[in-house]
């Protein structure tokens, strides 16, 4: 158990990370030299949904920031809603302003994924819990083995759960051949995008990262293990480039 002080600082770096509105603001407006990759993840999420198209249904978001992964959903199918949770209340805010054309379709409500009581803050069951680059920061006493089991609860049968994240590489030689074959397609993807008028480096320079916090990412096998144990079937990894992954598994 982590004693008074480490505590207090780490509350005292997030809150002046995902805390605070300039940073966040910050954060969102990077011009995002990876986006060749996550809107492959995101497309990949959406299309996992087994609803069809047109069908009403309802999705939930954890972790969901200002909403980018949530907002492609009601884009995408034209009779669903979507309910977006988050610790931060800046993020929350930016979301409810970005999406303020959408805003009788989607809901943002601020709960913290850390104990389970953010199921307090959610009412009814979902079609599909969704999230994006966010379940992997919850390593800390094997938090994000007990959020699979409580999102279980809140799935409807005939539902999913869909997670776009980031694992990490099982050796280091291994990683580096990823951050190799990444940063090599992201690379020849700006320059043909830019007509050769820039490159990844200069991409990465104009958009630096702004968080220095730590990345717990989870071994893939161990996340897949343990959306089994919560109860979900067909559990596999939908889709994966290098680190950057789309998993998941479905409710009977």
């Amino acid at each position: 158990m982590a004693d008074s002080n480490s505590a207090s600082t780490a509350d005292a770096s997030w809150q002046q990370t995902w805390g605070g509105s300039d940073f966040i603001k910050r954060w969102a407006n990077k011009s995002g030299w990876q986006a060749p990759i996550r809107e492959v993840q995101t497309a990949m999420v959406l299309r996992m949904i087994p609803h069809p198209i047109d069908e009403p249904i309802r999705i939930l978001d954890i972790g969901a920031g200002y909403g980018a992964l949530a907002v492609a959903v009601p884009n995408d199918r034209p009779n669903s809603t979507a309910v977006c949770l988050d610790a931060s209340e800046a993020m929350l805010r930016l979301g409810m302003e970005r999406n303020s054309n959408l805003s009788d379709r989607i809901k943002f409500i601020q709960a913290s994924l850390d104990a389970a009581d953010w199921l307090k803050s959610v009412e009814g069951t979902f079609d599909a819990v969704i999230s994006a680059r966010a379940l992997h920061h919850f390593t800390e006493n094997h938090r994000r083995r007990y959020i699979f089991k409580e999102v279980f609860g809140v799935v409807r049968p005939g539902g999913c759960v869909i997670n776009a994240d980031n694992v990490p590489a099982p050796t280091k030689a291994l990683g580096e051949r990823y951050r190799q074959a990444r940063d090599e397609y992201l690379d020849h993807f700006i320059k043909g995008f830019s007509g050769d008028k820039t490159n990844l480096a200069e991409a990465q320079a104009a958009s630096p990262s702004t968080y220095q916090g730590p990345h717990n990412n989870g071994y893939l096998e161990e996340d897949l293990a343990w959306l089994r144990e919560a109860g979900f079937e067909d559990v596999d990894c939908f889709w994966k480039f290098a680190t950057t992954v789309v998993y998941g598994g479905f409710k009977s």
